[in-house]
C-alpha cells in the first residue's frame, strides 16, 4: 500500500494524473492505476472511509478533466482507457474494496465507454477527411475514364488520343508519385496507427476488438450512404472500381484479426467476434449494394428465377434501396436497365414490407394502448390531434438525404430505412471479471507468471521519489505469492 498524508493528496493527485504523460515502459503504463490502488488500500485497511471517498473522487474528477482537455488526442485517450480498465480489475479482485468501493467502479465503467466512444470519434475523424478521395475516387482499375453514358455530354474533347500503355507498364509497381496520390492504403494505415496505440499501452482485447467493430461498421455505413447519395457512384464502373477498393479494408481485416479473450460460461475457450467476423458483418451492406449495381442490368426480361436468385444473395440490402439505386442508375451507352417485371416484383416486395411494419407497429401499439375511450369520426378514423395553433399535428416519417450532391430532386424526402446510421454505436461490453483475470493474470492453469508479474501493482522508484517529499514510503501491496494466488 502507499501511505500518504491528506494535505499532500493533491499533489499526489497532480504528478500522477494531472501532469502524467504517458509512458511507454512496462513498468510506468500502469503507475496511475497502481498508485491509486495502492493508495486507497492504504485508506480503506489503515485510515478511514472519508479519506477513501475523497481520494476516489477528487481522481475520478482530476482524470475526467484530463480526457476532456485531450478528447482529440488518441495517446492519452488509450493511456487513462488501459489504467482505468486495470485500476477497475485491481478494485474487482481486492477483497475489501470490492464492496467499498462499488459506486466508484460503476463511476469508472463509465469513464471507460466515455473514452471507449472518444478514441473511436477520433479515429472516425482522421478517416472522414481522406474517405472519399481513398475510398470512393480511387481508381484500382485502369481503362475505365473513357467510359460514356447515357444521356452526358463531355463538353471538352481530348487534343490527343492517348495511346494505351504496355501491359509491362500498366501492372509494374505503382511510383513514388502514384503512391502518394489518396488510395485505401490511407484508410488502411490509419486502422494500423489506432492499432498500434491500442497495443502499445495494453488496452484489453476485448475493447479493442469493439474498437475495431465500431469502426469498420462506421466505414460501411458512411460508404453506403454517399454512394446512395451521389449519382456519379451509382453506376456499375464505379460500382467495380470501389469494390476493389473496399477488398482492401477486408484484407486488413484478415491480416490484423484480433480474437477478444472474452469467456462466458465457464467455459475456458475464447469467444466473442473476431475482427474478420466484425469485417465480414459490417461490410455486407455496401458490399451487396455494390453487386446490385454491378448486375441488375443483367437481368433477362421476366426472369424471375434468376431475380429472386440474386436478392436471396443481397439479403443486407432492402427492396427500398435497389428501387432508389435503379432509379438513380448512370447506364452505360447501350446498357440496358432493370427489366420492368423485375422493378414490379421489388415495389411488391417493399409494399410486403411496408405492411409487416405497420401490422407490427399496430400490434405493439394495441398492447400498450390506455383504456380511456377514443372519440373516433363518422367514418371510424382517430382525428388528427390539434397544435397550440389548433392545426393538425402529421407525424414526420421522412428524413431528408444529405444535401450534399443527392441526385434527387429539392423536394424529394428519403424514406427513414433508405440509408444507415453512421452515428450508430453498437452495444459495449466490458471485460467481465474473468477475462480481466486470464487477461492481468497467469492465465487457466497459472502458466503465465511472466504476464502475472507485469500487473503486480507496485511504484517505479522514479515515482517514489517523486512522491517521498513528506516522508511517505510505499510498499507492494501484496506479498507475490498472495497477489499471484488467484483462482480463475
Amino acid at each position: 500500500m502507499f501511505v500518504f498524508q491528506e494535505s499532500e493528496l493533491g499533489r499526489i493527485l497532480d504528478i500522477i494524473i494531472t501532469n502524467m504523460t504517458p509512458q511507454r515502459s512496462t513498468s510506468q503504463k500502469p503507475v496511475p492505476a497502481n498508485m491509486i490502488f495502492l493508495s486507497a488500500r492504504y485508506a480503506h485497511y489503515h485510515a478511514n472511509q472519508d479519506l477513501l471517498a475523497k481520494l476516489l473522487i477528487t481522481a475520478m474528477d482530476k482524470i475526467n478533466d484530463v480526457v476532456e482537455t485531450h478528447q482529440w488526442d488518441m495517446t492519452i485517450l488509450a493511456f487513462w482507457q488501459s489504467n482505468a480498465t486495470l485500476l477497475l480489475h485491481y478494485l474487482k479482485k481486492d477483497p475489501g474494496l470490492a464492496t467499498s468501493t462499488a459506486e466508484f467502479q460503476l463511476q469508472l465503467a463509465e469513464l471507460i465507454n466515455e473514452i471507449f466512444i472518444l478514441i473511436i470519434r477520433d479515429a472516425e475523424r482522421r478517416m472522414d477527411k481522406v474517405l472519399d478521395a481513398a475510398m470512393l475516387d480511387h481508381e484500382t482499375i485502369p481503362g475505365f475514364e473513357d467510359i460514356a453514358f447515357q444521356h452526358e455530354w463531355k463538353i471538352f474533347k481530348r487534343k490527343n488520343q492517348v495511346k494505351e500503355e504496355p501491359a509491362d507498364k500498366r501492372f509494374r509497381p505503382p511510383s513514388p508519385k502514384a503512391r502518394a496520390k489518396p488510395s485505401p492504403r490511407n484508410v488502411t494505415s490509419l486502422l494500423s496507427s489506432t492499432l498500434f496505440v491500442l497495443s502499445l499501452y495494453d488496452i484489453h482485447s476485448v475493447i479493442t476488438a469493439q474498437i475495431l467493430a465500431q469502426l469498420l461498421y462506421w466505414l460501411g455505413a458512411e460508404l453506403f450512404n454517399r454512394i446512395m447519395s451521389n449519382r456519379k457512384y451509382l453506376a456499375r464502373t464505379k460500382a467495380m472500381q470501389i469494390r476493389m477498393n473496399i477488398s482492401s479494408l477486408e484484407e486488413w481485416a484478415r491480416a490484423n484479426n484480433q480474437q477478444p479473450e472474452h469467456y462466458e460460461h465457464g467455459s475456458m475457450t475464447s469467444s466473442g467476434e473476431t475482427t474478420t467476423d466484425a469485417a465480414r458483418r459490417h461490410l455486407a451492406p455496401v458490399i451487396q449494394l455494390l453487386q446490385w449495381l454491378q448486375c441488375f442490368s443483367s437481368l433477362g426480361q421476366d426472369d424471375l428465377e434468376a431475380l429472386v436468385g440474386t436478392l436471396q444473395q443481397l439479403t443486407r440490402v432492402s427492396p427500398q434501396q435497389m428501387i432508389h439505386a435503379v432509379k438513380h442508375y448512370r447506364p452505360e451507352v447501350g446498357e440496358k436497365g432493370l427489366p420492368k417485371s423485375a422493378m414490379k416484383y421489388l415495389i411488391n416486395l417493399q409494399r410486403e414490407a411496408k405492411l409487416r411494419k405497420k401490422r407490427q407497429r399496430n400490434a405493439a401499439a394495441s398492447e400498450s394502448a390506455p383504456t380511456t375511450p377514443v372519440k373516433r369520426t363518422a367514418n371510424g378514423q382517430v382525428p388528427d390531434t390539434p397544435d397550440s395553433n389548433g392545426k393538425p399535428i402529421v407525424p414526420n416519417t421522412l428524413k431528408p438525404l444529405p444535401p450534399d450532391e443527392l441526385p434527387v430532386g429539392e423536394d424529394d424526402d428519403a424514406p427513414e430505412h433508405l440509408l444507415l446510421d453512421p452515428a450508430l454505436m453498437l452495444p459495449f461490453q466490458l471485460p467481465s471479471s474473468t477475462d480481466m483475470l486470464v487477461r492481468y493474470g497467469a492465465g487457466f492453469g497459472g502458466v503465465n507468471r511472466e504476464r502475472e508479474r507485469k500487473y503486480i501493482p507496485t511504484v517505479p522508484p522514479e515515482f517514489l521519489a517523486k512522491l517521498d517529499a513528506s516522508g511517505g514510503r510505499a510498499q507492494p501491496a501484496y506479498d507475490e505469492r498472495d497477489w499471484e494466488n488467484e483462482s480463475i
